[in-house]
């Protein structure tokens, strides 16, 4: 999104994204893992004959990583000639091993993104954790949160007078196991019956106990399908990875109103204000007390849901942010 007002601020910006097509449509599916080497090192040559265009650029705008594969080669070869803008929205320094790709998760060469903070001229994030590791290897550190657009997730308020208002989730196939971890509070909610619960993201989420309804995630229906929910779940498991990363859906809900209930980790201490916005749940006990009290009191979901909405439009739309990125853009060429 950051396009729409970089180009107003007269910025031109070219894309070269390092996937085939073919890539793309295999990379996360599990095996096929010769067709995948094949591509990765077609991808990987593809990169490096781009770097005969640099002189065509003033800077070079690198989004996580040059390439999938392999050290910060290519960074290194683009900072001797062009200024690079950094954007690292995930904590890719720490290691993972890909559902998907197994062990060749590990060619990622973890090591490196803190050889790109070096290297760039300019390192935009999207978290204060983030922020914290990238400062050990620059000063030049801009942080842009994810950006939600606010012209496609609107605010409209929620009746008050809800007979049953809904709690809900929404997610990825790789995010549904989230739910298992409050099983036994949504059971709990569950067997007091003066709720809905729904689930997007799959049709199965192995919860004993849980009455729920649940579709699969639909991009042209995605808004739509949340604003069935007033009440939005964000629980977390505890890893490397999860605590230190921007938790976009925690946003998403809140711009249309959704008044989230979190796992205290990662950003969302940070975005939501205890009580104002929505809540921090910690163990078992609160996720009970937090989501029946919001269910119960529809003033109060109402009040939660205007302050969440407003937040979001304050702190995570484009407008919020926009003289921001262009600050961090521009100060690549200084």
């Amino acid at each position: 999104m950051w396009e729409k007002v970089l180009e107003n601020d007269g910025i031109e910006l070219d894309y070269a994204p390092f996937e085939t097509a073919e890539l793309r449509r295999i990379l996360y599916y599990s095996g096929n893992y010769g067709r995948k080497a094949f591509e990765m090192v077609r991808s990987y040559f593809h990169r490096l004959k781009l770097l005969q265009k640099l002189d065509d650029y003033d800077a070079v705008f690198v989004y996580r990583e040059a390439a999938l594969i392999g050290p910060a080669i290519l960074e290194r070869l683009i900072a001797r000639k062009k200024p690079i803008i950094y954007q690292l929205d995930d904590p890719l320094y720490v290691p993972y091993r890909s559902q998907y790709n197994g062990y060749f998760s590990y060619l990622k060469f973890f090591g490196k993104i803190k050889e790109i903070i070096r290297l760039s001229k300019v390192v935009i994030v999207n978290s204060s954790h983030i922020r914290k590791y990238a400062e050990q290897y620059n000063t030049r550190i801009w942080q842009v949160p994810s950006i939600v657009d606010t012209n496609q997730f609107t605010y409209e308020p929620f009746p008050k007078d809800l007979k049953r208002p809904c709690i809900g989730w929404s997610g990825s196939p790789t995010t549904v196991k989230n739910i298992k971890l409050i099983e036994a509070p949504l059971r709990e909610i569950s067997i007091r019956d003066n709720c809905d619960i729904h689930f997007i993201g799959g049709e199965d989420f192995g919860l004993e106990g849980v009455k729920y309804t649940a579709q699969k995630w639909n991009r042209d229906s995605e808004v739509e399908d949340l604003r069935k929910m007033q009440i939005g779940l964000v629980p977390l498991p505890e890893n490397g990875w999860n605590t230190q990363k921007f938790i976009m859906k925690t946003a998403q809900y809140m711009a249309l109103g959704i008044v989230p209930v979190a796992t205290p980790m990662a950003s969302n201490p940070e975005v939501i204000a205890h009580g104002e916005n929505g809540f921090l749940a910690a163990d078992d006990r609160e996720w009970v007390e937090y989501l029946e009290l919001l269910v119960k009191d529809g003033d109060l979901r109402s009040r939660l849901s205007a302050r969440a909405a407003a937040d979001a439009q304050a702190k995570y739309s484009l407008d919020a942010n926009g003289p921001k990125v262009i600050e961090a853009f521009r100060a690549a060429l200084l």
